[in-house]
Order: structure tokens, then sequence, then C-alpha cells
């Protein structure tokens, strides 16, 4: 993983203005993001496509991005979906009783990636990913689901992500903010993406390849595979997690204070997902890696 040629760009995919239901308006939103040094966002205002803005001399880039919205809580499940990247809006207007599945192929077919948003705060159940083909991956993490933000703890949603994989589907993770209120939960989570250059066409394709991984801190170096066993070297991190579907396993938590670490596949393991966590908590999420 991450053996491709390029530079590493730090970007959030999910955010929200005055144009939705966000409390700032996107001049400022985007202005806090460039002053923290991100080097791309994606503003994904509810049924509101934002624009390509191309980064010119080092400036911060933006790529196109909206979030569609479906279902009701009560009849129908709830499914949100960014759309990012897209050359044109999937859909003329608003409309909460669209499938998922029409959503991600508009998405697509716009010239767009879609990424499943909040699985856990959503209530998804595991076996909905049938009804998400075509996603690029879902949200491991979003930020505003957390307990300070009066979201309960729905942020988290790494357990479905074993589920998925122990039933083969193995689900690329984001890490975002979806900011909302700007009270503390912007700047927190994001994507690491490694491409060639900051340009919308470049962070898109290494998307698309799996180039990249979710953090709010900590940072994988490199992730190497030599038969059975995968070495991790990683940064700011004081241990890193080995899951699997195999509930049991003496490799699972490892001290990682040197910046190191390998992992073996067991003869149950049909994949395993890397974690790292460091000293105060953040956490880094890698792809799952099948056997």
């Amino acid at each position: 993983m991450f053996e491709n040629e390029g530079k590493w760009f730090k970007g959030n995919l999910h955010m929200h203005t005055t144009l939705s239901d966000g409390r700032l308006d996107p001049d400022t939103a985007r202005a806090e993001y460039r002053k923290a040094g991100y080097d791309f966002i994606a503003i994904t205002d509810h049924w509101h496509l934002s624009e390509n803005i191309p980064s010119k001399d080092g400036s911060m880039l933006e790529i196109s991005g909206v979030e569609y919205d479906t279902g009701d809580m009560l009849h129908t499940k709830v499914f949100h979906i960014l759309g990012i990247g897209m050359d044109r809006p999937a859909f003329d207007e608003e409309d909460h009783n669209i499938p998922p599945q029409k959503i991600i192929k508009a998405i697509n077919d716009a010239g767009g990636i879609a990424i499943l948003a909040h699985p856990s705060w959503s209530l998804m159940n595991p076996e909905d990913i049938d009804k998400c083909d075509g996603i690029v991956g879902a949200e491991i993490f979003n930020t505003v689901s957390n307990m300070q933000f009066g979201n309960g703890r729905r942020s988290d949603a790494s357990h479905y992500f074993d589920l998925w994989a122990d039933n083969g589907h193995l689900i690329r993770p984001f890490a975002n903010d979806d900011c909302h209120m700007y009270t503390g939960e912007w700047m927190q989570s994001f994507i690491m993406v490694k491409a060639a250059e900051l340009t919308r066409e470049a962070i898109m394709k290494s998307i698309r390849n799996g180039d990249f991984y979710a953090s709010q801190g900590p940072e994988f170096k490199a992730v190497r595979r030599s038969g059975d066993t995968i070495a991790v070297e990683c940064k700011g991190a004081s241990k890193i997690l080995f899951l699997s579907n195999c509930v049991w396993d003496s490799q699972r938590v490892q001290d990682c204070t040197n910046g190191f670490a390998r992992y073996t596949f067991s003869s149950i393991d049909k994949y395993v997902r890397i974690e790292l966590v460091s000293e105060d908590g953040k956490m880094a999420w890698s792809a799952p890696i099948a056997k």
C-alpha cells in the first residue's frame, strides 16, 4: 500500500455551510481549513453541488461536493451519500425518496465518486452495504456524530468495516469532520492521499486507486506484504491494532513506540485491518487487506 510515486496531501471531504444546515458561510469555512494547512476540501451541502476550484500557487484545492440524503427514519432506511468531484449535479431537484443505488449511479455518471456517510449514525444494517454498489468507500469516523456534539456515540463505524470484510466486502475507510456548528468538530478527522500532484484529477485518481488512509493524527509511512506477513511503518502511534474475523489473536494489539510492527495471517483470517492509536487516543485506519 502507498508505494506509488507522489506526495501526501491532507483533506476533508465532508462539511456544511449556510447553503444548507451549516453555521458558517462558505468563504469563512474554507478560510479556516486553509489556515489550518489543509491541502484540499470539498464543501458538501445537502443537495447543493459546490464548485471545483483549482489550486493556484500552492493554495488549497477545492473539489466539488454534495451530500444526498434519502429515507425518512420511520418507513425507509436512512442513507447519506457524498458525491465528490462531479462535473454537474446528479439531480435537478431535491427528492428524499430516491433509492441509494440510484444516487450512487447518478454520482458516478456525473463524473464523481460516491462515499457512504456515517453508517453508524444512520443506523444502517450491515447487509445494507449490498444497496451501495459503486461507492469508493465509507466513513469509518465522522467527527460531528460524537457525544460532545449532541449525537450520542455514533462517530466510530469501525465495527461495520469488520462485519463487511467478514462477508467479503473490503470497504475503504474515510474520516471526515462533517462540520455543522463549527464548535470543535472541525479540523479533527481527515484523509491523507498520496497523489502525483494537487489537482482534482490526481486526487480523485488516487482515491479511486485506494492510495489513501483515514486519520486523526497518526501517520502510516508504509504497509508492505511479504507472503502472509504484513509489515507496518508508522509515526505518532503508541499502539497498533490488527483487526480480523478471528475473535482472538496474540498479535492483535502491539506496542508501536518504535514505529514498526508485523502481523502474520492466521489460518482463520480472511482479512486484516490496521488501526494506529496515539498516546492521547487519536486514530488512523487502513483499508482491509484480503488474505
